[in-house]
C-alpha cells in the first residue's frame, strides 16, 4: 500500500467510533423527544428516566416533594394540597389548557421551577396557556410561609409568557366619552396585542380610569373631523361661536337676545367628509329641547335637515347623521320649545330670548377617499373623555395623553377569589435567600395580603446583588397590598410592568438599602385614588403612592402614574433610620438618588411627583447598601456634606395633579421639568 495512506484495521476503528457516536447521540435524542411528546404514565418509556409525569406523582391531599434528582414535567391539570420542588419542575410549553391548583408552593435551595424559557415561552405555540391557581387555604400549613404563596428559599424560578413589543401605548387622538374605538400611538397588531385582550385606559380627568376588553382591531368607522369655521346666527361678543369648536369644555358660545330665527350655529369642515355622527354639549339651563341638525354639500348649496332631534337637555348629546359628502354642517334650535326650561331636562323658568349655551360641538366621519388608521373596539363604551395626541396650550406642545395598557399575558397566576374584597387577602409570591426570581410577560391578580408583612404580589426578599433577577412585561391586576417589592435587593431589574390598582403602593422599594436597581417604563394606574390609599403595615392611607421609595439609590426611569394620591414618593424623613434588616444601618433621608429621568405623574389626589425632604449627602456604604458613614450634615472636617455634583431629576412632566413638588429639600436639580394644569405649579 502507497505510503501515507492508512491501514484497513484504522479505517474500520474510526467507523466504528462514529458509527458509535452517531449511535448515542441519536439516543439522547430520541429520549428527549419522548419526553416532551406522549405522556400518559409516570415512568415515560421504559428507558427514559430524565422526565416523570408530575401530575401522575401526588394525590390530592398530600403535599407533594419533587426530589433533588428527578424531573417532572406537568402536561396535564394537576391539583394537590402543596409543591415542594427540589429538583426540576417544568410546565409543557406545547400543551394546551393546562392548570396547576396548589394551596402552597416553595422551590428551596437546588430547585427549579421552570414556565416557559427565552427560547420556548409559554404562549408560542397556538392557543397554550398556563394557569397556576392558589388556594385559599392548605391541609397542610407550612411551618414558616403559612399558605397561599408562591415562593422561592434559594431556589430558581424562571417564568417567561409570550412577549409583547410593548405592554403599554398612548393614545393618539382623544376619545370622547361613549367612544367604543380608540386610536393608538402604536399599531396594536405590531405591539402584540389580539382580540380578546383586557385593556385598561388612564383618566385624565381626575375621573375613573376603567378596564375593558377588544372586541376587534380594525380600520377606524370615523374619527373627529377638523372644523376649520364656525359661525351663528347670534353671538355675544366675549361669548363667540368659535367657543363651540376649540376643544375646551370650560369655553362656550351664547346667542342670548337672538331672534327666534337667529339660535344656529354654523361649522364649516376642513375638507369635504363622510359624516357618520355629531355631538353637542349644551350647559344647563340653556339647552335646545328641539332642534334640527342640517348638512349642505357644497359652500353655496341648499341645507337640508339631516336629523331632528326632540328631546334635547343638557350635557353631551350624539346625533347620528351618515351623510356623505358634507361641506358644512348647522344646529338650528327651534324657538318655541326654548321656553320654560329647567335643569336636567325638567320644566323650569328659563326664557327662550335668553339663548342657548353651548360649550363644544364635535363633528365625526371621515374625509372623501382617506385611508382610515387601526384602532381598536371595546366591548363597553368609555364613560368619560380621553385626552390624546398632542394639545397646545398658549403655543407650547405637550403630549399629555391617556396611558393604554394592556392587562393580559400567557401565564396567569390567581388565587380563589370570592371573598377578596371583603378578607383583604390575597396570595403572595416571595424568592428569598439568595435564590433568582425572573418573571417575565406573566399576569398576576388577586394578590397580596393586607397588613401582612412580606405578603405581596410580586417581591424580592432580602436576595442580596442579582441582577438575574427580572420582572418584566408583567401585568399585575388588583392586589391588595403592593404591586412589586424590591427588599434588600440590588442590581435587580423592574421594567414595562403594567400595575392596575395596586393598592398602597404600586412599586416599593421597602427597607432603605436597596440600591442600583432599575425601575423603567412601568406604568402604574389606580382606577380611583379612594381604591388604593389605604391603611398599611403601620402607615395611614396617605402614605401611598404608585412608586415608594425608602430605598432611594435606583434608577427612576420614564415610568408613568395615573390615579394615586401621590405618583412618585420618596418619604425618607418618615422613616430616618430605614425598615426592617436595615433599620439603624441607613439614613433614607440623606440618601442619594438613582438617575431619575422622563417620568410621568397625573391626575393624582394630592402630589405628582413629592420628593418631600430630600437632602442627599455623601455617603459611604458597603455592598449590601449598609451606611458607614456620611450621615450627618457636616463631615469630620467641619465641611458641608451635602451631595456634590447634586441630584438631578430630569425631563418630568406632571399634570392635573393638586401638587408637585416638596415641602422641603437641598442638592436636587431639576432640568427640562414641565409642570401642566397643576393647582400647585411646584410646591416648595
Amino acid at each position: 500500500m502507497a505510503s501515507g495512506y492508512p491501514s484497513p484495521l484504522l479505517m474500520w476503528s474510526r467507523l466504528l467510533a462514529v458509527f458509535l457516536f452517531a449511535l448515542v447521540a441519536l439516543n439522547d435524542h430520541l429520549a428527549h423527544a419522548i419526553s416532551l411528546a406522549g405522556r400518559s404514565s409516570s415512568m415515560l418509556t421504559a428507558t427514559d428516566t430524565v422526565w416523570k409525569n408530575a401530575s401522575a406523582q401526588c394525590s390530592e391531599e398530600q403535599v407533594c416533594t419533587c426530589p433533588p434528582d428527578e424531573r417532572w414535567l406537568l402536561s396535564s391539570n394537576m391539583t394537590i394540597d402543596a409543591l415542594r420542588i427540589r429538583g426540576v419542575f417544568k410546565w409543557d410549553e406545547e400543551t394546551a389548557g393546562v392548570f396547576l391548583t396548589v394551596g402552597w408552593l416553595l422551590v428551596e435551595e437546588g430547585g427549579v421551577l421552570q414556565i416557559g424559557s427565552s427560547r420556548s415561552p409559554i404562549g408560542q405555540y397556538p392557543g397554550v396557556r398556563a394557569t397556576v391557581i392558589i388556594k385559599k387555604a392548605a391541609i397542610n400549613r407550612h411551618p414558616v410561609y403559612g399558605d397561599r404563596f408562591l415562593n422561592g428559599d434559594g431556589g430558581t424560578i424562571k417564568m417567561f409568557g409570550k412577549s409583547l413589543q410593548r405592554t403599554w401605548t398612548l393614545l393618539s387622538r382623544s376619545a370622547a366619552s361613549g367612544s367604543y374605538e380608540l386610536f393608538l400611538k402604536d399599531d396594536p397588531m405590531a405591539m402584540g396585542w389580539n382580540i380578546g385582550d383586557q385593556v385598561g385606559i388612564a383618566t385624565t380627568s381626575r375621573g375613573e380610569s376603567t378596564k375593558h376588553r377588544i372586541v376587534d382591531i380594525r380600520a377606524a368607522t370615523d374619527e373627529l373631523v377638523p372644523i376649520v369655521k364656525t359661525q351663528a346666527g347670534a353671538e355675544e361678543s366675549h361669548l363667540p361661536a368659535t367657543n363651540a369648536a376649540d376643544g375646551n369644555l370650560g369655553s362656550l358660545w351664547s346667542s342670548y337676545l337672538g331672534s327666534s330665527q337667529q339660535h344656529w350655529l354654523q361649522m364649516d369642515l376642513a375638507a369635504v367628509s363622510n359624516i357618520t355622527r355629531v355631538r353637542f354639549y349644551f350647559q344647563d339651563p340653556r339647552y335646545a329641547p328641539e332642534y334640527r341638525v342640517e348638512v349642505k354639500t357644497s359652500a353655496d348649496g341648499p341645507w337640508w335637515t339631516a336629523a331632528n332631534v326632540t328631546d334635547g337637555t343638557s350635557g353631551w348629546r350624539e346625533v347620528p347623521l351618515n351623510v356623505d359628502h358634507v361641506h358644512s354642517i348647522r344646529m338650528f334650535a327651534i324657538y318655541s320649545s326654548m321656553w320654560n326650561r329647567g335643569y336636567g331636562g325638567k320644566p323650569g323658568s328659563e326664557p327662550a330670548w335668553s339663548g342657548l349655551w353651548m360649550n363644544e360641538a364635535q363633528v365625526y366621519g371621515r374625509q372623501v377617499g382617506e385611508v382610515m388608521p387601526t384602532v381598536i373596539v371595546l366591548d363597553s363604551p368609555v364613560a368619560s373623555d380621553h385626552m390624546g395626541g398632542i394639545t397646545e396650550v398658549d403655543g407650547h406642545r405637550f403630549e399629555a395623553a391617556a396611558e393604554v395598557v394592556n392587562l393580559e399575558r400567557s401565564i396567569l397566576i390567581t388565587g380563589e377569589h370570592d371573598d377578596f374584597y371583603e378578607t383583604l387577602e390575597g396570595f403572595s409570591t416571595a424568592m428569598m435567600g439568595g435564590g433568582i426570581l425572573d418573571v417575565r410577560y406573566t399576569r398576576l391578580e388577586y394578590c397580596g395580603r393586607r397588613d401582612k408583612m412580606g405578603k405581596y404580589c410580586l417581591h424580592f426578599h432580602m436576595v442580596g446583588a442579582c441582577p438575574e433577577c427580572v420582572f418584566q412585561g408583567n401585568a399585575i391586576v388588583d392586589s391588595q397590598q403592593v404591586g412589586i417589592t424590591i427588599h434588600g435587593t440590588h442590581k435587580a431589574l423592574v421594567s414595562q410592568n403594567t400595575l392596575w390598582d395596586a393598592r398602597a403602593a404600586g412599586i416599593y422599594t421597602e427597607d432603605g438599602n436597596e440600591m442600583n436597581n432599575v425601575i423603567s417604563y412601568n406604568v402604574i394606574i389606580c382606577s380611583r385614588w379612594q381604591v388604593c390609599a389605604v391603611p398599611w403595615l403601620g402607615k395611614n392611607s396617605l402614605q401611598n403612592g404608585g412608586i415608594y421609595l425608602i430605598g432611594m439609590t435606583n434608577d427612576v426611569l420614564y415610568n408613568r402614574i395615573a390615579g394615586y394620591e401621590h405618583g412618585l414618593y420618596t418619604p425618607g424623613s418618615a422613616f430616618p433610620n430605614g425598615q426592617g434588616y436595615a433599620w439603624g444601618k441607613v439614613c433614607p433621608q440623606f440618601t442619594p438618588f438613582g438617575a431619575m429621568r422622563g417620568n410621568v405623574n397625573h391626575d393624582c389626589a394630592r402630589y405628582g411627583m413629592y420628593l418631600d425632604n430630600q437632602y442627599p449627602r455623601n455617603l459611604d456604604r458597603d455592598e449590601n447598601g449598609f451606611v458607614r458613614s456620611g450621615c450627618s450634615q457636616f463631615t469630620s472636617e467641619g465641611l458641608d456634606n451635602g451631595l456634590s455634583p447634586a441630584n438631578i431629576v430630569e425631563d418630568e412632566f406632571d399634570y392635573h395633579n393638586l401638587f408637585v413638588g416638596v415641602y422641603s429639600m437641598g442638592d436636587v436639580s431639576f432640568v427640562r421639568y414641565v409642570s401642566l394644569n397643576n393647582a400647585h405649579s411646584f410646591y416648595w
